[in-house]
């Protein structure tokens, strides 16, 4: 009898199996000979579960120095990945956040409107189905004039982020982000998206995450 395998689950066993009348039908690996397990683990599919990507962002605020409008701020990230499948694996999924400060000195001007890279960390995760991984990244720190007028000085007001899950061939299979034009037109271009990653801690860029002057 000849049939198409499916998908196959290493955490649970379940093998599911396309006959060739068209029926589908699931079953255990356990059931097949040693040679034919080898060659459903080598040949299956490789299916993506559904999992989801939660980010918290903690935001603390302190006068810097004595001024009385210079602000100091400390960033926190929390990411929680949840493999949602009742019976897929997630597979090893890399992940890369790029959390960006906007010039607070467009409240003086507004051609000084534009982003700045404050910090790219990575992590990876593998769950089995219905597992979940927390990741708390390291906390990053930066200071802007937090006068909304004329006379604002400048830095950098933490403004949002771009969270990347890639597999272990780098292919893109989801994003995350708060910042407008990136959620508009840079989630939409996979190689968009690969430069944004790619960019250096301190590099200015456009709202969309392209570099500024490039």
């Amino acid at each position: 009898m000849t049939v198409e395998i499916i998908s196959y689950t290493a955490s649970s066993g379940n093998v599911r199996i396309k006959r060739a009348d068209g029926k589908f039908f699931n079953t255990k690996i356990s059931v097949f000979d040693g040679a034919s397990q080898e060659k459903i683990i080598a040949n299956a599919p490789r299916e993506l579960p559904d999992f989801s990507l939660d980010v918290s962002i903690g935001r603390q605020r302190a006068r810097a120095g004595n001024s009385s409008y210079m602000q100091n701020m400390t960033i926190t990230t929390s990411v929680k990945v949840e493999n949602t499948s009742r019976d897929i694996d997630l597979d090893q999924t890399n992940c890369t956040i790029v959390l960006v400060g906007r010039n607070s000195k467009r409240y003086a001007n507004r051609a000084y409107d534009w982003y700045k890279v404050l910090s790219v960390q990575k992590f990876s995760t593998k769950l089995v189905a219905g597992g979940t991984s927390e990741h708390e990244l390291k906390a990053i720190e930066t200071t802007y004039d937090q006068d909304k007028d004329s006379s604002n000085l400048g830095g950098w007001e933490f403004e949002g982020y771009l969270l990347v899950a890639q597999d272990e061939d780098g292919n893109i299979i989801a994003t995350k982000t708060t910042l407008g034009d990136v959620g508009i037109t840079t989630v939409k271009d996979p190689k968009a998206v690969l430069a944004a990653i790619a960019l250096r801690e301190g590099t200015e860029t456009n709202h969309d995450l392209t570099p500024r002057g490039g």
